[in-house]
């Protein structure tokens, strides 16, 4: 992770000119962040298991204290639990957590697709019809792993087109949650086919901009997969 600066440098009467580029390495405390953060997201990490700092460490070539402030980091995103005498583990994921989780996502994104409906321009509607054929291309060629993330952006999409500032913040401080949920669904093939299902359904209202019927369909969308999650949980969990 670089961040690329510029400097040019006039040099002598004959205005020589230099161009000198320097690369600097973002704070390793994000860097620390961001890798550990897309290990649990992709349950790479397991749910319960004990992280080892000096491990981190080694693994991600950093010192203590960027691995230590990251651990906090992730900590208040919910991904890990930091416990006295027990050290750092990756968060469970529980009945309570996906509960809680589905149903901030039923009340928001019932909203954000009432907006989308309101205030999207076309070529945000064009993206997600884009989107819709990609997860359908995806999952014709079993690629699982990049359906998962087109169905993630295909609600991004909405959210995003919302223009909802408050509502933008606050799933994004439960996207990695969210993430992780999803990302149980990986290996189940049959899931995808119901997923697609109800995203036609969606756009299908949306061309129309029929906000009604879209948030309808959102609620019913996002409280079928928590069910659905709810009620495989431990065979998912068991598939990691």
């Amino acid at each position: 992770i670089l961040n690329r600066y510029i400097f040019i440098t006039i040099i002598g009467k004959g205005m020589t000119l230099r161009v000198s580029i320097y690369e600097f390495s973002d704070s390793k405390k994000d860097f620390a962040y961001n890798k550990i953060k897309k290990l649990i997201v992709n349950n790479k990490l397991k749910p319960g298991q004990i992280l080892n700092e000096r491990e981190l460490c080694t693994s991600l070539n950093v010192s203590r204290t960027p691995v230590r402030e990251a651990l906090i980091k992730l900590a208040n995103d919910g991904l890990v639990e930091i416990l006295p005498n027990r050290g750092v583990l990756v968060s469970d994921i529980t009945y309570e957590m996906i509960t809680e989780i589905y149903d901030v996502r039923w009340a928001l994104e019932g909203l954000a697709i009432r907006l989308f409906c309101e205030f999207a321009l076309e070529t945000e509607v064009q993206r997600l019809n884009e989107e819709l054929n990609k997860q359908k291309q995806f999952r014709e060629s079993g690629n699982m792993e990049e359906f998962v993330k087109s169905d993630e952006e295909f609600h991004n999409i909405i959210i995003n087109g919302a223009r909802n500032k408050k509502l933008f913040n606050i799933m994004d401080a439960i996207s990695s949650q969210v993430q992780r949920i999803t990302n149980l669904t990986k290996k189940d093939e049959k899931r995808s086919e119901i997923t697609i299902k109800h995203h036609e359904e969606l756009f299908l209202h949306i061309q129309q901009r029929n906000k009604q019927e879209a948030e309808r369909l959102m609620k019913y969308h996002i409280e079928e997969s928590k069910l659905y999650h709810l009620k495989n949980l431990n065979h998912l969990l068991a598939r990691l």
